[in-house]
């Protein structure tokens, strides 16, 4: 019985290489793309903040386009922060899946 199971386990350790592969190559991206686009999307979202404060105080737009242009200037602020988050699950699963096959 206990080599069934070590066989089984041993089964599953081989067949968890090639998951913990794709998991590094997907952080790896992840990783890449929030740390290059983040900078981007942030400068944006500054932009679309100011725009719609300095809009509204110059009288060229009413207040709830002020408010649309704020919000979308946050939404495009947060999505860094998104994924970021989706980066850091990620590598919390690859590490997971390391964890265990040294297991």
């Amino acid at each position: 019985m206990r080599a069934a199971i070590f066989v089984g386990k041993s089964l599953l350790k081989i067949f968890l290489l090639p998951v913990i592969l794709c998991l590094t190559v997907i952080q790896w991206i992840c990783t890449a793309a929030v740390s290059v686009v983040s900078i981007l999307l942030e400068l944006i979202g500054g932009v679309f903040i100011i725009t719609g404060i300095l809009s509204y105080l110059m009288g060229h737009e009413p207040l709830l386009v002020m408010w649309r242009m704020i919000g979308t200037g946050a939404g495009l602020c947060l999505l860094p922060i998104i994924g970021e988050w989706i980066a850091v699950q990620v590598s919390y699963l690859n590490l997971l899946a390391k964890a265990w096959l040294l297991s």
